[in-house]
């Protein structure tokens, strides 16, 4: 018993040690924005300073990595100093994030996770009102599904992106386990509610097992799961978290079609971050589409100055009939000059070229 109590005397004494740093680090923290204000004063910048630092954020969880030897592991230790920044980002400003409500869906649990506990998130209703939030001030930044690695683009993503004037900031992914909810037992389902991704990312499983229901889209996993809480026979595709939240049962876990299914989510802002020595940059743009070749010349200056091209996608315009804006993601930051050079360069066989945002590449391996 001896030992026992001498070693919970040693645990509150790192306790108190570990209070006292804390606080201390926060101290410093708080000096880094009250440097940054005095800086943007003296540079004549106007614009809100930025308390985010993606970049600056991953070089921490990469140092962690490297000093950690044990017995906590990785994943752990960056989850204890997520919080830590969280409450560091809101000590120096407050923060608030939109995404894709209401609460349980897939985009809630990314922009938590990678936001932590000390900033407010505002769920939206669609996803055009995460961007309208963001660039109306409503809020600091803004969280939107842009791919997914079993279902492709997020169209509803890439169409505001066609024309809003926000800067994407960071990336973000989230392995993506899709569950079957309802109030009623499986062979008397009827039908499935979910968002277009979770239909699409589970397509496989729900015509093996409930082939004759039918398939509802709505705006977002969690309204699924709402609205098979309200109705007899039906069920929807979402998070397990939502079982809870809604009042309902699962029927099914992990029935999305593959295992390694994942969903990247683009942090958006009023601006990008500061060069890293690993970025991508998401640049959109038009061609005459009478020209032959224009999209081909277009695309060979990424290759002239050995950018490379990791996501290409294409939209209708919307100005007129069979006229398309261009997405291009590649390596580099808009910052860097050969980045510069290749945009300059683009500008001669491209229309409406935009650079959309550069962002450290956060890409698991």
């Amino acid at each position: 018993m001896s030992d026992l109590n001498s070693l919970r005397k040693k645990i509150d004494s790192i306790d108190n040690t570990i209070v006292n740093i804390l606080n201390e680090r926060a101290r410093v923290s708080l000096d880094i924005g009250a440097a940054k204000k005095k800086q943007d004063q003296q540079d004549g910048n106007t614009e809100p300073v930025e308390v985010f630092r993606p970049g600056r954020e991953q070089e921490i969880y990469k140092k962690l990595t490297n000093l950690n030897a044990g017995p906590l592991n990785d994943d752990a230790l960056q989850a204890i100093f997520r919080e830590i920044m969280s409450a560091s980002l809101a000590l120096q400003k407050e923060v608030s994030i939109a995404y894709l409500g209401p609460p349980g869906t897939f985009s809630h649990q990314a922009a938590y996770n990678r936001f932590g506990d000390s900033v407010a998130y505002v769920p939206q209703k669609q996803i055009d009102a995460v961007f309208q939030a963001v660039e109306n001030g409503q809020t600091t930044y803004g969280l939107v599904p842009y791919e997914n690695s079993t279902f492709g683009s997020v169209v509803e993503t890439l169409d505001y992106l066609v024309h809003t004037s926000v800067r994407v900031r960071a990336e973000t992914y989230l392995t993506v386990h899709q569950s079957l909810l309802s109030n009623s037992k499986l062979e008397d389902i009827t039908k499935v509610y979910s968002h277009p991704q979770g239909i699409g990312q589970t397509q496989g499983w729900l015509s093996s097992h409930i082939p004759n229901a039918r398939r509802i889209t709505v705006k977002s996993t969690a309204e699924a799961a709402e609205k098979a809480a309200l109705e007899t026979g039906a069920a929807a595709v979402c998070s397990e978290i939502c079982a809870e939240l809604y009042g309902l049962e699962v029927i099914a876990r992990n029935i999305e079609d593959r295992s390694a299914n994942t969903t990247r989510f683009l942090v958006i802002g009023n601006a990008s971050d500061s060069p890293t020595h690993d970025d991508h940059t998401l640049i959109r743009f038009t061609v005459d589409h009478r020209q032959p070749g224009a999209l081909c010349d277009g695309l060979k200056v990424f290759k002239d100055y050995s950018l490379n091209l990791f996501k290409i996608d294409s939209r209708p315009s919307g100005q007129r009939p069979w006229h398309f804006v261009f997405f291009v993601e590649c390596s580099g930051h808009c910052e860097n000059e050969d980045m510069k050079k290749a945009i300059l360069d683009l500008e001669q066989f491209c229309l409406d070229v935009v650079v959309i945002g550069s962002f450290p590449n956060q890409r698991p391996e």
